[in-house]
């Protein structure tokens, strides 16, 4: 790993210069090989620029904040290909008719992951829920819109929750609402997949989302409308459960 990132004029040598211990690890976990190939292509096709700084850490994944030729900030969502956690979530793929072939080893079904996640968020984003816009997928790399001021991105409502709950939750129902019409059920819906935009509500994290024809479809929406009430009954007084349908 150490000479890839260091020789090739990438950028993607300010995450590996860092001197921060968690900042080599998520290089040498997340950078491999074959990612480095799939960044580079991002590049030739001028997709983006540079690589900057991370702004998200997960199980599956890492997400970094980049920037195009024209200096604008993106998102940058990388798919760990070595990471066993994709066993688990096989269920998520399995039923849904937009991915019948998805791959009989784990990167290819890495790769349907990233997929699945963009044509997530382009159906959600067209039915008018807010989730950031998609750009662009190849292999594991998921490119989209970066929320967030500079290089800090906005906090999940869970880091900063709502001056006004009540108007917050209204505008969230609007986008759940506006998903559901597209036929989809989030599938991991809480108060760590959704961001606080200058208290706005955009919702994250859609790569679990299935259409109507997965067996999961009514489950994962009740489950969702279960963790939402829980969270937003903190939040504001005589909430109604009913509002969560």
């Amino acid at each position: 790993m150490k000479t890839d990132i260091e020789t090739l004029d990438w950028n993607v040598g300010k995450i590996y210069q860092s001197r921060d211990k968690e900042g080599r690890k998520t290089v040498d976990e997340v950078f491999d090989q074959a990612t480095l190939k799939h960044i580079q292509q991002l590049f030739s096709r001028g997709i983006i620029a540079t690589i900057e700084n991370i702004i998200a850490t997960g199980k599956e994944a890492n997400v970094f904040r980049a920037k195009t030729f024209d200096g604008r900030n993106r998102a940058v969502k990388i798919y760990r290909l070595n990471t066993a956690t994709f066993r688990k979530l096989e269920r998520y793929i399995e039923g849904d008719p937009r991915f019948r072939n998805s791959g009989n080893n784990p990167r290819e079904r890495v790769f349907t992951w990233a997929q699945k996640e963009y044509k997530n968020l382009h159906s959600m984003s067209a039915g008018g829920a807010e989730v950031p816009k998609p750009y662009h997928v190849y292999k594991n790399i998921v490119v989209m819109q970066y929320l967030g001021w500079r290089y800090k991105p906005y906090p999940t409502i869970k880091e900063l929750p709502p001056e006004n709950p009540g108007n917050f939750l209204n505008l969230l129902l609007d986008s759940i609402k506006a998903y559901r019409n597209m036929k989809l059920s989030h599938g991991d819906l809480s108060e760590y997949n959704i961001l606080n935009v200058r208290e706005k509500p955009c919702i994250i994290d859609v790569g679990q989302a299935v259409p109507k024809e997965h067996p999961m479809y009514d489950e994962l929406h009740k489950r969702d409308m279960k963790n939402m009430y829980r969270f937003w009954n903190r939040k504001i007084e005589q909430l109604n459960e009913e509002v969560f349908i």
